[in-house]
């Protein structure tokens, strides 16, 4: 900050600019006392002329307005408000779940509430490409993962938005390992079993999926591949026909994340044959992990985090980063994620980034195997 001035007859002009140049306060003061009216001030062909009492007076306030104090320009409290949590996927899903009990926490956290808007579509494309199109301010968020940002990009033919360039990576939150189930009545209990059956019925063992192109149909479609089996996928529209199938026995097999199998398989309708992530989940320290039953680099999980539009400055990043870090070391979101299936495992945004990049690239050869593609 700079101040300049120059004579002019009995009057001082005083000007403060900023670093930029830019005219912060401007006054003139003069070196004597107004021989009538006020006090303070008097005019001048018009124009309002300050004693040195006044402008010293103006000067002060100034400065307890914070006019001059170096970088107080431009600076604000981030969020000042509530953000908009865009979530891709109908209300009561597994990820909507999530993203509201993670909401509510973070809302102690920010100092705002996240307002969750479910916006569900086209595989979460719907909601997912509403974000990509909204200001890079840090207000709108979306809470979304692997279908989003890594499976969709191959798997449909033309896509409304590109999930590196479009999006600002905030935080990888966590991941929910497959777990492989088939029907009680099924004669098979173990994933050997399971791939001797198969082979003794060719094209006769389907397994179920929520859709072309999910999780739960690629990673089926992967076990076909690794076991050289010859079984069938059925997609289904939701998840009560998804699982009257399985529990019916008309489908025979299913991978899938824990939260929603749990009561039928505490109800002994469906039996858990594997889990598939890299250790056994604490959840289900009985069940094997696909790799310890037979099959080396047999991982799939979903994994979710929060993006923002391209463009969101960095300081914003890393505040919402921080915030969203600490809401996942609260004993609540440790035991609610837990109780879901949920493993947490946060990631800064740079590492995210990247993480991403990777997935996007596992995920187009997972598609291409599994045949799958959507218009």
């Amino acid at each position: 900050m700079r101040s300049s001035s120059r004579a002019k007859s009995a009057c001082r002009e005083v000007c403060f600019v900023d670093m930029t140049g830019v005219a912060l306060l401007r006054f003139r003061i003069t070196d004597k006392f107004p021989h009538s009216g006020s006090l303070d001030k008097q005019s001048e062909g018009g124009k309002t002329m300050l004693t040195r009492r006044t402008g010293l007076a103006a000067l002060a306030g100034s400065l307890s307005a914070g006019l001059l104090a170096p970088g107080a320009r431009g600076q604000e409290r981030f969020p000042d408000r509530p953000p908009r949590l865009i979530v891709p996927y109908a209300a009561g899903t597994a990820t909507d779940l999530a993203a509201r009990q993670l909401a509510g926490v973070l809302g102690d956290v920010l100092g705002h509430r996240p307002v969750v808007e479910n916006r569900s579509g086209a595989g979460g494309i719907v909601g997912t490409e509403a974000v990509a199109r909204s200001p890079g301010d840090g207000y709108t968020l979306l809470f979304a993962g692997s279908q989003t940002h890594a499976i969709n990009v191959s798997l449909y033919r033309r896509m409304p938005y590109d999930p590196v360039a479009d999006f600002t990576p905030i935080a990888r939150l966590a991941t929910q390992p497959m777990v492989l189930v088939v029907p009680s009545q099924l004669p098979a209990r173990s994933v050997s079993e399971l791939v001797a059956l198969a082979k003794s019925r060719p094209g006769q063992i389907n397994y179920a999926s929520s859709g072309i192109g999910t999780t739960a149909h690629l990673t089926g479609s992967a076990l076909r591949v690794q076991a050289g089996i010859d079984i069938t996928h059925v997609p289904y529209s939701s998840g009560a026909l998804l699982f009257a199938g399985l529990i019916n026995g008309d489908t025979s097999m299913m991978f899938y994340p824990w939260q929603p199998l749990k009561p039928h398989v505490e109800a002994g309708r469906l039996r858990v044959l594997a889990t598939c992530g890299q250790t056994r989940l604490p959840w289900l320290p009985d069940a094997p992990t696909m790799i310890e039953s037979g099959f080396d680099d047999f991982v799939a999980a979903s994994w979710f985090g929060i993006f923002g539009p391209a463009g969101v400055p960095a300081e914003r990043v890393n505040i919402l980063a921080d915030a969203i870090r600490r809401t996942l070391e609260t004993p609540e979101i440790v035991s609610g994620f837990a109780a879901a299936g949920t493993q947490i495992t946060y990631m800064p945004p740079g590492e995210f980034r990247g993480f991403i990049a990777a997935e996007i690239e596992r995920y187009r050869k997972v598609v291409a195997d599994s045949g799958a593609k959507v218009e």
